[in-house]
């Protein structure tokens, strides 16, 4: 099968443009082929099919074209926050075994650090420099013939354990959720998405910029999110795309339903998307959200119907998408009642990447058993009640309680700890933690969080830290953190 950068493609005119920047920068679509090209050659001459790379690019145009350049070459690309702590990114960068490293060059030592002398760590900045690009283009390999599972990248998600797993997604899967996506949306090569959303996310980097390219339409590139730029920058784009926590911000701004008056969408997605902030955001900028809901291992499955966009549902199947929400047995149970929400669609999952059998997503007749918690309505809605797991959803970011705990216990005082999530108006969920001490220290919270900022990234550390003098348990000595979120749920109200 052809690559997804070569099913795309074909949408495209050259002399369109596919990217542009605030600044001035602007890239057509021969232009992104030529980007594209001169770096997939470059990769060739190391690396082969099925070979991973990780990236750990600031967000910049060329970050784009270095994972473009890996589809088209049979890479594999593996995304990473670049301010993610060496505790975080070591037990990943070692799982996903790379051959290749690319970071920025302020992070070239840390990079070197970080994995086996035989794994080559390049470069690559901002602007395009970089010691990938060094010297003469060489005459490698640009487009390879892929078989049809193949993975166009690595999604690596913590476990409820804390163990970071990579979902394998196939470019088949890729392609087809991005033209049901489209197609659900009526995406147009007349678009311009303003993007603002990090890279190393799904949301930003996969389900934006595919549904853009299988177009052909073209790109506001802001340099990060900040609401007044956002804003300033409506008038000229058709569609805007982000987390429940930007509304939130967008939504207090100065001038945005006279900004927004043209645009044609504005979709959310990442994390649940509470009624009041729809309407909220409906009352302040004129226009109803469209809400998207999807998974790492699956990408976008379900987007609120352009005509009837409805408070607290996340909308209906894309096409190609098969839900069922099913009891413990397994029965589709009936409209309007709560369950558990199985997932099929047209191309494959591809698994988790180097696990067991018994880790693998749990399939049944073919559709993955997600966990989350849902309810369909008679015509179709998917309203998404909770989830069987324990992951925060912070900000649009994935948080699991026990990657946090782990970093808590092992701090001076603590003998154990529990992280949960509260309700928070700006971030959905805020990551709230308590802890019981061990009686060797007194334990100071402020102390402690500032020390988990050598450990974690930001948006994993506590909003708030709670001593207790004991943390409770289950008669098995299981920690209830219900009973902990209960107790201080109102704490930022």
């Amino acid at each position: 099968m052809q690559s997804l950068f070569a099913d795309f493609s074909a949408a495209w005119q050259p002399g369109a443009t596919f990217l542009r920047t605030p600044g001035g920068r602007s890239w057509t679509y021969g232009e992104l082929d030529e980007a594209t090209s001169e770096l997939a050659a470059r990769l060739s001459v190391s690396l082969g099919a099925g070979d991973r790379l990780v990236s750990m690019l600031e967000r910049s145009e060329w970050n784009i074209f270095l994972y473009l350049a890996c589809t088209r070459c049979g890479v594999v690309y593996v995304p990473l926050n670049p301010r993610m702590t060496p505790a975080e990114l070591g037990p990943v960068i070692a799982d996903a075994d790379p051959s290749m490293l690319v970071c920025d060059p302020v992070l070239q030592s840390k990079a070197e650090q970080l994995v086996e002398a035989r794994v080559l760590v390049r470069t690559l900045d901002r602007a395009g420099g970089g010691s990938l690009r060094h010297g003469k283009v060489p005459a490698g390999v640009v487009d390879r013939e892929l078989d049809a599972p193949h993975p166009a990248a690595i999604i690596f998600t913590s476990g409820t354990t804390g163990t970071p797993k990579g979902a394998l997604i196939p470019h088949a899967l890729f392609i087809g959720k991005a033209r049901a996506l489209a197609g659900a949306l009526r995406f147009t090569s007349s678009d311009c998405l303003l993007h603002a959303m990090p890279l190393y996310h799904s949301h930003g980097l996969f389900m934006t910029v595919h549904a853009v390219l299988s177009v052909g339409a073209s790109i506001l590139f802001l340099p990060k999110f900040d609401a007044g730029e956002v804003v300033r920058a409506l008038p000229d784009v058709t569609m805007f795309s982000g987390v429940p926590t930007m509304y939130t911000r967008l939504a207090s701004e100065p001038g945005l339903k006279a900004a927004a008056a043209a645009i044609r969408l504005f979709i959310c997605g990442s994390a649940p998307l509470k009624p009041e902030l729809f309407e909220a955001f409906q009352r302040e900028s004129g226009h109803r959200l469209v809400e998207v809901w999807g998974m790492s291992e699956t990408m976008t499955n379900t987007a609120s119907p352009l005509g009837d966009r409805r408070a607290g549902s996340a909308g209906k199947a894309l096409p190609g998408v098969l839900l069922r929400v099913v009891d413990d047995r397994g029965v589709e149970v009936p409209p309007d009642t709560a369950g558990v929400i199985e997932v099929g669609f047209t191309a494959p999952f591809g698994g988790y990447w180097r696990r067991p059998p018994e880790e693998q997503p749990r399939m049944r007749e073919g559709r993955l058993v997600t966990g989350d918690i849902g309810q369909l309505s008679p015509d179709g809605y998917l309203t998404i009640l909770g989830r069987t797991t324990e992951m925060i959803i912070s900000g649009g970011y994935n948080v699991y309680p026990r990657e946090v705990e782990l970093a808590l216990e092992e701090m001076p005082g603590v003998a154990k700890a529990a992280v949960f999530a509260v309700p928070h108006k700006d971030f959905g969920e805020a990551v709230v933690a308590a802890v019981e001490s061990n009686g060797t220290s007194v334990i100071d919270a402020a102390v402690v969080l500032r020390k988990l900022r050598d450990r974690l990234v930001p948006y994993k550390i506590p909003k708030a830290l709670f001593i207790e003098d004991m943390l409770p348990t289950t008669e098995l000595g299981k920690l209830q953190r219900k009973a902990l979120a209960g107790k201080y749920r109102h704490y930022f109200r």
